[in-house]
Parts: C-alpha cells; structure tokens; sequence
C-alpha cells in the first residue's frame, strides 16, 4: 500500500474513532484502564512523549509554534495529559487547551501536521492501533479549542 493511501486509510480512520468514542462514550464501552497499559503505563506515555516532541521539533511546518515554549515544561505537561487521557493515575493541571493555544494562530493544517507526528511517535513505540485511535479521537475533540486560525491549508 503506497503511503498517501495508508495515510487517508489513517485520517479515514481517526474520523470514524473519533465519532465512535464520542458515540460511545456514554456507554461505557472504552476501557481506558487497558488502554494505559497499551501505552506501557507511565514510563511508556514517557517514552512516547519524548519522541513527539522530537518529531515535532523536526518538523519545518510546525516546529517555530513552538520556538519560545519551555520545553521540559510542556513535556511534563504532556506527559500527564496524555496520562490521564489513557486512563492512566496522572493527573493534569495545567490551562485549557483554549488558554494554553491563546494567540497562536493555529491552523487546521498545524493541526494535523501535529497530530501526524503522534501518529508517528505511536507508530514508533508500536502502540496497538486501538490505542492508537483511542488517543487520537481524544486529539481530535480538542481541535475546536485550539485551532483559532485559518492558512493556505485551513
């Protein structure tokens, strides 16, 4: 399968968890407990973090969001978010992703370039798909809250 179709399979497939675990949320259906386990507990979410920042340092199109950041600040940041997102005993104490994307400019296309390299950075830890949307359909609904800006891609 080339990559551009591998990669609409994936977007495809974000769209479909995201309205699934929005669906079923209130269901019960999502064991999240497991899903941490899937991360490789808080020591995995670690490792992932580390490498998505990585890939979002070396990515042109994002990476100047991100030149004045603190960057151990927000690994730690992260590292609880996506914790407690993946039902994890983290807990997450910093702004609303509102405050925390004030005055950025964020575009759909940032957005999504950001989200590509944590597709990457899960792909690279060989975390389960399942997992894999399980987090990106928790992505996804903050989208709202952190795109302010349209570009030449959205």
């Amino acid at each position: 399968m080339n990559n551009k179709l591998s990669a609409s399979l994936r977007k495809g497939a974000i769209i479909g968890a995201s309205i699934c675990a929005l669906s079923f949320a209130g269901w019960g259906t999502a064991n999240a407990d497991s899903y941490y386990d899937q991360f490789g507990g808080k020591a995995g979410v670690t490792a992932l973090i580390n490498t998505f920042v990585g890939n979002v340092a070396n990515d042109p199109h994002i990476n100047y969001y991100f030149a004045h950041t603190n960057i151990p600040a927000l690994k730690y940041a992260l590292v609880n978010q996506v914790c407690m997102a993946v039902g994890g005993p983290c807990k997450y104490t910093g702004p609303s992703m509102t405050d925390a994307h004030r005055g950025l400019q964020v575009t759909t296309a940032a957005f999504n370039y950001l989200s590509q390299d944590m597709i990457d950075a899960m792909d690279t830890h060989r975390i389960p798909i399942g997992a894999q949307n399980y987090l990106l359909a928790i992505l996804a609904s903050l989208e709202p809250q952190i795109v302010t800006a349209n570009g030449p891609l959205g």
